[in-house]
């Protein structure tokens, strides 16, 4: 990601003139604009709307805003953290590159963790109790790019468009599932397609499985005619809405460990099954890897009795 684009982005957004903002930066006004049309090439959708009034954020940029708030402060944190207990973090990575083949690396993905993490711990404590090992939780483009980094030796998460550049296998088809409040079901009864009487907004959610999987967005959007959406960042937010009739959303059936006991609120999930188009999990890992052993045993593992008992 482009830093000085960002900076000047969220300069413009503070000050809401490119002139006022390239003075604050000590710019010239073409430099900044020519740095803010670079962050929107790289994107993909404009940031600002610019007329002879001036400029303003567009949907896009305004969605992106926070974003771009919270990624600047997430950096500045690190660099204080790093800076603040160098002689520490020095210490920690020299230990860490000398055990570098002797401590295994999992990547899951955030919404999958609490799905595989239990068993794997097990399955590791089990037959490798010496082994040193770690989880990292991201979403699955982080994970397929810390995989060609080798700074993981194996990863879990929902397939998308993206190329694996390891060995992968798929461990199971998750079906979607419809979360809409108890009256808005009474509105939909059997039929998926009755969505389109109800008054309240798909909830677009930021999560780890829709977030970088364009595909699965498209289809659901499709599918379903969507003329009306809501976007909302929390968990506990999401399901607000929808047990008060603001919203209903289609996730993944793994998606509903991470939302707590939705028995206790006045919440439909609805199966989806072979009416709409499952999500893909699957497990990558480099074959080269000196822990090999560990990596399959969790292999066998997974594809066999654990997917089998999870499934039930």
């Amino acid at each position: 990601m482009n830093l000085q684009g960002l900076e000047s982005f969220l300069m413009v957004a503070n000050k809401k003139s490119i002139s006022k903002a390239a003075a604050t930066l000590h710019m010239t006004q073409p430099t900044l604009s020519t740095r803010i049309k670079k962050l929107e090439e790289d994107l993909g959708f404009p940031l600002l709307e610019r007329s002879w009034e001036g400029v303003r954020l567009s949907k896009q940029g305004q969605y992106f805003l926070p974003f771009a708030v919270h990624f600047l402060h997430e950096f500045s944190n690190a660099s204080t953290a790093i800076a603040s207990f160098k002689d520490f973090v020095s210490e920690v990575a020299a230990r860490e590159v000398a055990k570098n083949n002797e401590s295994l690396r999992i990547g899951i993905n955030v919404w999958l963790a609490p799905v595989f993490s239990n068993a794997i711990i097990t399955e590791l404590s089990k037959h490798f109790p010496h082994l040193d090992f770690s989880f990292i939780t991201r979403p699955t483009n982080t994970l397929k790019e810390l995989m060609e980094y080798e700074e993981i030796q194996m990863a879990i998460y929902y397939q998308n468009e993206t190329n694996s550049v390891h060995c992968s296998r798929l461990l199971m088809n998750d079906e979607m599932v419809l979360l809409c409040s108890d009256d808005d079901w009474s509105l939909i009864g059997e039929d998926i397609s009755n969505i389109k009487l109800l008054d309240s907004p798909f909830l677009l959610f930021d999560n780890p499985v829709l977030a970088n999987n364009k595909k699965l967005i498209n289809t659901i959007s499709s599918k379903l005619n969507i003329k009306k959406c809501q976007i909302v960042d929390h968990a506990n937010v999401m399901l607000t809405l929808i047990a008060s009739n603001k919203g209903y959303i289609i996730l993944p059936k793994t998606g509903l460990n991470q939302l707590g006991n939705l028995s206790a609120l006045p919440v439909k999930v609805t199966p989806l099954g072979s009416s709409f188009p499952s999500v893909d999990i699957y497990l990558e890992y480099n074959k080269q890897s000196p822990l090999i052993a560990p990596i399959q045993s969790i292999e066998k593992m997974l594809t066999t009795s654990f997917i089998a008992e999870y499934a039930v």
